[in-house]
């Protein structure tokens, strides 16, 4: 199997967009909810004719690169996929537009967006992939993304976006009991992860008034670096903060690091299942009582799910698996239950996903050695 980088060529775009897109009858139950418990075995729905496939990203990070390794380890139980390809748009908005007809124009067989961090903007480009024959499934964007599936994109392939902000912020709710200050973080601006966990918290917060959102979602791209910075400003302009809403883990340790930094009190967080984010919490809880934290799965199987979707259109053969996941908190430090409490190993990287993954320990160093 080729694994490798692509280098992106838009010129032969415009011709191939005469090319009439392969009709898919295999259903592909795009509105099931279920869990992972729903999961099923890859070779169900290899099939035998080479495939390619393709990840298309608005840009990499240390999450995704995880989760482009998970697709890699589940699509090397196929044999007849020949190429796993990854294009990077690099924040570019543009290039992650122009890299999907590309990906389109050079015969990948499955394009999947891992998520297109252009929104609903990558509507378009999306629609003329598939006029060219390729499977488009965008990824973590919510049950609410727009455009239309069949015509749009093949199927989305979502965590249940809403539902695990409910969960987050539940958390958050429980550990203030219900009475408190919360800045609420978001990715990039527009990012569906975003705008699809939006109603999901808002409606737990309107549910307990006594939680006030002083500001959010707040910009940070992701970026553990912009959350710390912008959390040094708010404390500046915040004399009370006591809960902070985050859908990523490693993110929200650049919050909890401007905390220490000032001297305030770290309040509880939550985001996405990684082990910098427990080893950050094992280190300082005994000298913060403040300090608690409520992870949910970090969804690194996501590409594998969207793969099975995507060999399931191309071979005809009907998904009974969900396209829509629901999440719970995996680590939970306030828990009964010892099992799910912080833990830490010091060999692995902040950014691996300690329960989520379904790599080995072996391949989660590898990966950002």
């Amino acid at each position: 199997m080729n694994f490798k980088t692509l280098t992106q060529r838009a010129g032969a775009v415009a011709a191939a967009l005469l090319v009439a897109g392969a009709a898919h009858a295999a259903n592909l139950n795009s509105d099931k909810v279920g869990t992972e418990a729903d999961f099923e075995d890859v070779t169900k729905f290899c099939g035998t004719k080479p495939i390619k496939v393709a990840l298309s990203v608005g840009f990499m990070n240390a999450n995704r690169q995880m989760k482009f390794e998970e697709l890699k380890d589940e699509a090397a139980k196929c044999p007849n996929i020949t190429e796993v390809g990854l294009a990077d748009g690099q924040g570019n908005p543009e290039k992650e537009l122009a890299n999907i007809r590309s990906l389109a124009a050079q015969g990948f067989d499955i394009i999947l967006l891992g998520p297109p961090d252009a929104g609903p903007a990558a509507i378009p480009a999306m629609r003329d992939a598939m006029r060219m024959g390729s499977v488009v499934i965008p990824i973590e964007v919510g049950v609410n993304f727009p455009g239309k599936i069949g015509t749009d994109y093949t199927t989305i392939v979502t965590p249940n976006q809403e539902q695990m902000a409910s969960v987050y912020a539940q958390f958050l709710v429980d550990q203030l009991h219900g009475k408190g200050n919360v800045i609420v973080w978001g990715g990039s601006p527009g990012a569906p992860q975003t705008t699809a966990q939006e109603p999901g918290w808002k409606k737990v917060f309107a549910d307990n008034p006594g939680i006030n959102v002083l500001e959010g979602p707040v910009v940070s791209g992701w970026d553990p670096a912009q959350y710390q910075k912008v959390t040094t400003a708010l404390l500046a302009k915040y004399p009370e903060i006591d809960g902070m809403y985050s859908d990523y883990g490693v993110g929200v340790l650049g919050s909890l690091r401007a905390f220490k930094a000032a001297g305030r009190p770290m309040p509880p967080v939550t985001g996405l299942d990684a082990n910098g984010a427990q080893c950050f919490y094992t280190e300082n809880k005994p000298n913060e009582p403040k300090l608690e934290m409520g992870l949910t799965s970090s969804w690194t199987w996501i590409f594998r799910l969207a793969l099975r979707k995507g060999l399931a259109a191309v071979n005809d053969i009907d998904s009974e698996e969900p396209s829509i996941v629901n999440v719970d908190l995996l680590v939970d430090s306030t828990s009964d239950n010892p099992e799910i409490h912080p833990v830490c190993d010091p060999d692995l990287p902040a950014d691996v996903s300690l329960r989520s993954s379904l790599l080995s320990k072996e391949q989660l160093i590898a990966i950002f050695k």
